[in-house]
C-alpha cells in the first residue's frame, strides 16, 4: 500500500525495522572487515552497537543482515550516494557511461568522485550498465558482496531472487524508483547500523532545502506541472509520488492535480503518465517545469506551436533544465543528499523567476 508522503513511509519503515529486529533476537559481533578498507563499509564511523542481525523488509522480499555489512554493492541510479553520504565506500556500483550522465571517463558520477575523494578511496568495481536495465549476476557475485542495496531501482522478482542468492538484497519499500531521497539514507543507515548518522544527513539536508526554499518565496502554494518531452508528439507528466515531485513540494510547490486526471492509463505502479500534444491544454498549473535529459526535444516541445501558446507557456509562467549542464539535469533525475546541492538552488531559482510572474 503506498502511504503519502515521504515522511509518512519513512516512519512506516522506521517502525517496521525496529519491530523485525526485535523478533531476530539479540545483536551479534559485527565482525572484521574487509582486507581493503577502501570498498568497506568499515569506512566512517563504526556501526552502531545492537543493530544486528536485522531485518529489512522490501517489495520483492526480506533481506536478513546478521552483522555489519563490510562489501556492500549497489543497484540502481543512485543507491550509492546514500553509501557515500554515510561514509561507506561501495564494493561495486553501476557505471554511468554515456553522454546524457555527464560521469568522468570511468563512468563515475562528479558527486560520486568527490564523495570518493573526501574518503580518500579508490573507484569501486564498475557494473556494466547504468542500474536501470538488466542486473548483470555474474558481475555481482564476482565482486562478493554481502549486501546488495537497491531501495530506488526498477528490480524485477527475478533479479531479487538471483542476487539473493549471492547476498541479501534490499530492494525498493513499495514501488520500483518511488524510494524518495530521504528514505534511501534512513534504509541504508539501518541497513548499516548507522541510523544516527543517516537523521543526521536527513536533517542536514532538510534544513539546506528549507533556507533555500525561503529565499524564493514566489514558489509557496503555487501548483506544477513538471512535463518530460522524451519523444515527438509526446510529453510525460510527473504523477504525486515521482520523486522529483515529492522534492519540489519541500521547496513549497504543489503538484497541480486537475492535469492527474488525464491520465489514459490510470496505472497504480507508473511514477508519470504520457500526453500527446493535443493534449497540453489539460495544464491548468501556476507553474510549468519543462525537464528532458534530451535537450533537442526539451527545445523542440518549447517550440511546438500548440505548447507556446499555452498561458502558463506565452505568460512567462515556464521554467526548463534546458541551460542545466549534463550533470545537473541527470542529477534531478536522481535526487539523493548528493545531487539535492548541486542542483537546489538553480531549480529553485528557475521556478521562482517563473512563479514570479504568476498573478
Amino acid at each position: 500500500m503506498y502511504i503519502g508522503s515521504p515522511t509518512r513511509r519513512i516512519t512506516a519503515f522506521l517502525v517496521a525495522a525496529s519491530m523485525a529486529t526485535a523478533l531476530v533476537g539479540c545483536s551479534t559481533d559485527s565482525g572484521d572487515s574487509a582486507a581493503d578498507t577502501e570498498t568497506s563499509a568499515a569506512t566512517g564511523s563504526a556501526a552502531a552497537a545492537g543493530s544486528f542481525p536485522v531485518t529489512i523488509d522490501s517489495a520483492l522480499g526480506s533481506a536478513t543482515i546478521d552483522s555489519a555489512p563490510t562489501r556492500v554493492a549497489t543497484w540502481g541510479w543512485s543507491n550509492q550516494d546514500a553509501l557515500l553520504a554515510l561514509g561507506v565506500v561501495p564494493v561495486a556500483m553501476p557505471a554511468f557511461v554515456g553522454e546524457s550522465y555527464g560521469a568522468d571517463a570511468e563512468g563515475v558520477l562528479p558527486w560520486d568522485r568527490t564523495a570518493l575523494g573526501e574518503l580518500g578511496a579508490a573507484t569501486p568495481t564498475l557494473l556494466a550498465g547504468d542500474g536501470t536495465g538488466q542486473a548483470p549476476i555474474e558481475q555481482f557475485a564476482l565482486a562478493e558482496p554481502d549486501l546488495i542495496f537497491a531501495p530506488y531501482s526498477g528490480m524485477s522478482q527475478a533479479e531479487f531472487d538471483a542476487l539473493s542468492e549471492v547476498a541479501p538484497v534490499v530492494a525498493y519499500p513499495e514501488r520500483q524508483w518511488t524510494a524518495s531521497w530521504q528514505e534511501q539514507v534512513t534504509i541504508a543507515g539501518e541497513a548499516l547500523g548507522k541510523q544516527d548518522e543517516a537523521a543526521a544527513v536527513v536533517a542536514d539536508t532538510e534544513k539546506n532545502i528549507a533556507e533555500v526554499a525561503a529565499k524564493y518565496p514566489a514558489l509557496k502554494d503555487k501548483s506544477i506541472t513538471v512535463a518530460l518531452p522524451n519523444e515527438p508528439g509526446v510529453f510525460s507528466v510527473s504523477k504525486d509520488d515521482d520523486v522529483r515531485v515529492e522534492f519540489l513540494e519541500q521547496l513549497g510547490l504543489v503538484n497541480e492535480e486537475s492535469i492527474q486526471q488525464s491520465d489514459p492509463t490510470d496505472d497504480a505502479e507508473a511514477v508519470y503518465f504520457d500526453l500527446s500534444y493535443e493534449k497540453a491544454s489539460a495544464i491548468a498549473s501556476d507553474v510549468l517545469f519543462v525537464v528532458a535529459y534530451d535537450k533537442p526535444s526539451l527545445a523542440a516541445f518549447l517550440a511546438e506551436p500548440v505548447i507556446a501558446e499555452l498561458p502558463v507557456v506565452a505568460d512567462g509562467r515556464t521554467a526548463s533544465t534546458e541551460s542545466f549542464s549534463v550533470e545537473k539535469n541527470f542529477a534531478f533525475g536522481g535526487l539523493t543528499v548528493l545531487t539535492i546541492p548541486v542542483v537546489l538552488d538553480d531549480i529553485a531559482s528557475a521556478l521562482n523567476a517563473a512563479a514570479e510572474n504568476v498573478d
